[in-house]
C-alpha cells in the first residue's frame, strides 16, 4: 500500500491533474522536473556505454600488466617492531622486507607493504615487474566489471545530485515568487474589504 501511495505521489507530482488552480509557477516547476526526468532517462545509455568503457580500460590495463610482470611468491623476511596481531587495526598496513627466487633461480628482494598481522617467515603473493619491482596486481574478469559499475554508478549519482539541485534551485526561486503573489494577492483582498467595509 505504501509503494503504490508513493507511485502515485510521484506520478501525481510529475503529472499533475488539470486544475484552474495552477499557476504559471506551478507549470514551470513541473516542466522542469519532467526535462530533469527526462534527461536522466536520456543519459542511462551513455552510463551503460561509460561502464562497458571503464571495463574494458581496466581489462586492458591487467593485460599491459600481464605483458611486463610475472606472480612469484615471496617470503617475509622481517617486520619492523610495533607489528603483528596485537597491532594490527582495520584497514592498517606495515612495511615489509621480502625475498623471491626467480625460475632462474636468482634471489631477489625488495620492501613492501602488506596487513600488520603477517610474520616473519610467511608467503606473500606479488607481482614483479621490470627492474624486479613489485607493481599493482593486475585485475581479473571481476575486477574489470566491477571498475565499469563503479564508474558508471559514479555518473549516474553525479548526475543525479545535478539534476536534482537544479530542480531544487528552480523550485526554491519560484516558492519565493509564489509568497509574493500570495501577498499582494492577500493585501489586494483587504483592501477590497475595507473599502466594502467603509464604503
Amino acid at each position: 500500500m505504501g509503494m503504490g501511495t508513493g507511485v502515485d505521489r510521484l506520478r501525481t507530482t510529475i503529472f499533475p491533474r488539470r486544475s484552474a488552480l495552477r499557476r504559471r509557477s506551478d507549470r514551470v516547476e513541473t516542466t522542469v522536473l519532467r526535462l530533469a526526468v527526462l534527461a536522466l532517462l536520456l543519459l542511462v545509455p551513455f552510463l551503460v556505454v561509460l561502464g562497458n568503457h571503464g571495463a574494458r580500460e581496466a581489462a586492458a590495463e591487467a593485460e599491459r600488466t600481464r605483458a611486463v610482470a610475472h606472480p612469484v611468491t615471496a617470503t617475509i623476511l622481517a617486520t619492523p617492531p610495533g607489528t603483528g596481531p596485537a597491532a594490527a587495526y582495520p584497514g592498517g598496513l606495515s612495511t615489509v622486507d621480502v625475498a623471491w627466487v626467480e625460475p632462474d633461480l636468482t634471489r631477489h628482494t625488495a620492501t613492501v607493504t602488506a596487513p600488520p598481522t603477517i610474520q616473519a617467515g610467511e608467503t606473500l603473493p606479488l607481482w614483479i615487474g621490470p627492474g624486479d619491482r613489485p607493481v599493482v596486481p593486475p585485475a581479473g574478469a571481476t575486477d574489470a566489471v566491477v571498475e565499469g559499475i563503479v564508474d558508471a554508478v559514479g555518473a549516474l549519482v553525479a548526475a543525479t545530485a545535478l539534476l536534482t539541485g537544479l530542480v531544487l534551485a528552480v523550485r526554491f526561486a519560484l516558492d519565493r515568487a509564489r509568497m509574493r503573489e500570495w501577498d499582494a494577492d492577500w493585501w489586494a483582498f483587504v483592501h477590497r474589504r475595507d473599502r466594502g467595509t467603509t464604503g
